[in-house]
């Protein structure tokens, strides 16, 4: 069998198919804004509140995809390959989305992608602040 490429047209598809299933299974219209970000610890509870999904990956993939894709939209920044996997780039920081939502989906709101989301925002924040002084 053969092996799908990951890049980044494949996340935009990827992000894509999450809105269209969010708003199939939910009723909730995701778009590439703050808030929709916001909503995703409650999607996923609302989805597997006993558990992880079965299909951990595919979830991993398709939420992941749409994170990074937001995080693009928002903050800025653009995918990139690394040891660890695909991640945003945004200066000297990469954000590792996809690792992050299988933390989410295995931990629960320990590992919380608003909170992620919020801090790692301020933290470049900040950042970019230090650099124009």
């Amino acid at each position: 069998m053969e092996e799908i490429e990951m890049g980044p047209e494949q996340f935009k598809h990827y992000a894509q198919i999450h809105i269209d299933t969010t708003k199939d299974v939910f009723g909730v219209e995701l778009d590439f804004e703050e808030k929709s970000v916001l909503e995703l610890d409650d999607l996923i509870q609302k989805g597997w509140p006993d558990g992880v999904p079965a299909m951990l990956d595919n979830v991993v993939l398709l939420i992941g995809s749409f994170l990074g894709e937001a995080i693009i939209k928002i903050i800025g920044g653009e995918w990139e390959s690394t040891a660890e996997g695909w991640g945003i780039r945004i200066n000297n920081a990469t954000l590792m989305v996809f690792s992050k939502v299988k933390k989410r989906l295995l931990n629960g709101m320990e590992d919380s992608i608003s909170f992620y989301y919020k801090s790692s925002k301020k933290m470049l924040e900040d950042d970019f602040k230090e650099i124009i002084k």
